[in-house]
Parts: structure tokens; sequence; C-alpha cells
């Protein structure tokens, strides 16, 4: 198991509805300019961040990320160096949704929360959830979704493709819009 840095607290769920964080994510990914297939490593870095390789999450195989946050355009993104480009590109962005959805967000609304938090990419939780809907919402925009899939004929290749996402995430993201 892969040992937490010290002074750092679990971040906690925003409990914004699915349709608030898909919002959330279409938004911040507007603002930072993202259009699907853009570099995610620069991305974060426009967003203060930063990116770091680790091969010690091999110490703890479950775990496919990490978060660091410091404080506002102060975070570490965490990934293990034994995934592939799709599986990183989405925990990038799911790591960037706990980030605006853990740290931002309720700091803005001005909720307490402490200055340094974590987050794990492990397990199912409503924090992990939160996470994956604000990653599927930044990848995949709905309007640019449907589009892409009209134009494959819901080819869920081609939009893999199109997206740089896995399959799993079309499949999912073809669900949740209700095109299947």
């Amino acid at each position: 198991m892969m040992a937490i840095r010290p002074g750092y607290a679990p971040a906690e769920p925003s409990w914004l509805s699915k349709p608030q964080v898909h919002a959330v994510g279409e938004g911040i990914a507007k603002q930072l300019g993202y259009r699907p297939g853009d570099d995610l490593n620069r991305i974060v870095e426009q967003a203060g961040g930063e990116v770091t390789l680790q091969g010690t999450l091999l110490d703890d195989p479950e775990q496919s990320g990490s978060l660091y946050v410091d404080g506002i355009d102060d975070f570490d993104i965490i990934v293990p160096s034994h995934t592939s480009l799709v599986r990183d590109r989405f925990t990038l962005a799911h790591e960037l949704g706990h980030y605006y959805l853990h740290y931002v967000w309720p700091k803005q609304v001005g909720r307490d929360i402490p200055e340094k938090v974590y987050a794990l990419r492990k397990g199912s939780n409503r924090i992990e959830w939160e996470a994956n809907w604000f990653a599927a919402a930044f990848l995949m925009p709905k309007t640019a979704f449907r589009t892409a899939f009209r134009e494959t004929n819901g080819s869920v290749w081609d939009l893999a493709d199109h997206f740089l996402v896995s399959t799993k995430a079309i499949e999912v993201r073809i669900q949740d819009l209700g095109l299947s």
C-alpha cells in the first residue's frame, strides 16, 4: 500500500448532482481551452498542476492514480508508469475532477476544508463517482460526443480513437447520454 503524504487530509465529496458535475466538467474544459484529444499534461500544467509518473503504484495494483493539493493552482497528479495512454488520460481528467470538485469548488462556495488534501483513485464510492462523472464530461463533452456519435454511426472504436479514451469509457458515455 502506498503511504499517504504527511499533513494531507482526505478529500470529501461535493455532493453535487450528476448533471451538475457534468456541467462543471464541461465548463472547466472550456475554461482551460481543452478540445477532445488535446495533451492533458499541458492542460494540467495550465491549471497549476504537475504530473508525476511513479512506478511505486505497482505496490498497490488497485490504485491507479492520486492527487495531492497544496493550494489553489498548486497540485500534483501521480499516475502509474505501467498504464496505457488512454488509461492515463482518463486518470488525469479524473484527478482534475477531484481538484476542481473537491478542492476548488468547496473553497469558492465557502466550505471549511483543509488547506492540503489528497485523493486516491481506488475503490468505488461517492467521491470516485463524482470524479468519474467529471472526467467523462471533460474528455467527451455532450454536444461534441453526440456529433461524433452520429458521424461514426456509433462506432465504439472510432469514438475511442477520436476522444483518445478506452472503449469502456465510450460505452459508459453512450449509455449515460441515452444513445444506445
